[in-house]
């Protein structure tokens, strides 16, 4: 019987993952794009049937902000949602630590 937090969404683990000092880096697959979010700043993007196409953007943040503000950022192939959006509609083993 479990009676701490249960994770609902990827959103909840990508906050768990972020959160723990020994991995560096959170994964998931949305639409046809990868998604690496850095702990160290950055979000990288690639589409996932030929590994092409790689987007980089940077931040400036730290810690708690950099979560929020990588959270906050819509860097998807139509440019209409957050990657927060996105995390909340994915299961949380839709993610995966690097």
């Amino acid at each position: 019987f479990n009676m701490g937090m249960e994770m609902k969404t990827a959103l909840d683990k990508f906050y768990e993952c972020f959160e723990n000092p020994e991995k560096d880096d959170v994964f998931f697959d949305y639409e046809g794009l990868r998604y690496q979010l850095s702990c160290c700043g950055y979000i990288f993007t690639e589409r996932t049937e030929d590994c092409e196409d790689e987007q980089e953007y940077g931040f400036d943040e730290h810690g708690k902000e950099l979560a929020e503000a990588i959270l906050d950022s819509i860097v998807n192939q139509n440019r209409d949602k957050t990657i927060r959006e996105i995390l909340a509609e994915l299961p949380p083993e839709a993610i995966w630590l690097g």
